[in-house]
């Protein structure tokens, strides 16, 4: 009797749940949006964030980018989509301003599970030429980060000092900064 009440609370409880949606994120600032994008954990809550930051033209943001966690979902089926069903409303690619805000509008009627527009018809969550666009970005931004380390890597130097030493012979030198002996130095 008791976890049957567990359950009857669980159910209010997640049938009470607020929903997300994409006029959720419109009135938050880009710094906090950014902030929420390296944390959130539900994916529909991160494709709206990403698509958000899009129509503002945000695409980077430090080490932070669109794409880094959702790029991966590129090209891939993910979502079952009807071949042979008819999009229930008249709204193209060209409809709208960018793949961003037609990203938006997926994912604030059904998406990414339905799609009653026709937008997203490979099933992979990502309208139109969104995918390609956080693809590309994910792309370079992770060639960027490869090249900054390679680049910042530096090899261990020997220590220099200018501390005489003592051959065998009894002739000085030092020790120059790539390691050889300077016999000229003391």
């Amino acid at each position: 009797m008791r976890s049957y009440f567990a359950l009857v609370l669980l159910g209010v409880v997640v049938g009470c749940a607020p929903t997300v949606t994409s006029t959720s994120f419109k009135s938050m600032s880009s710094s906090l949006l950014w902030s929420k994008h390296y944390t959130v954990s539900d994916p529909r809550e991160l494709a709206l964030i990403e698509a958000e930051l899009g129509t503002r033209g945000q695409t980077v943001s430090g080490t932070d980018y669109l794409g880094r966690r959702t790029s991966s979902a590129y090209g891939k089926s993910l979502y079952a989509r009807e071949a042979t069903a008819q999009p229930s409303s008249d709204r193209d690619c060209s409809d709208f301003s960018s793949a961003a805000a037609a990203q938006a509008y997926f994912l604030s009627n059904g998406g990414p599970t339905r799609d009653p527009a026709g937008l997203d018809r490979d099933g992979d969550g990502l309208a139109c030429e969104w995918g390609v666009q956080i693809n590309r970005l994910a792309l370079k931004q992770r060639a960027i980060a490869t090249a900054t380390r390679a680049s910042s890597y530096r090899a261990p130097r020997p220590s220099s000092s200018s501390r005489c030493y003592v051959g065998p012979r009894g002739g000085t030198y030092t020790i120059t900064a790539s390691g050889n002996k300077n016999y000229g130095g003391c």
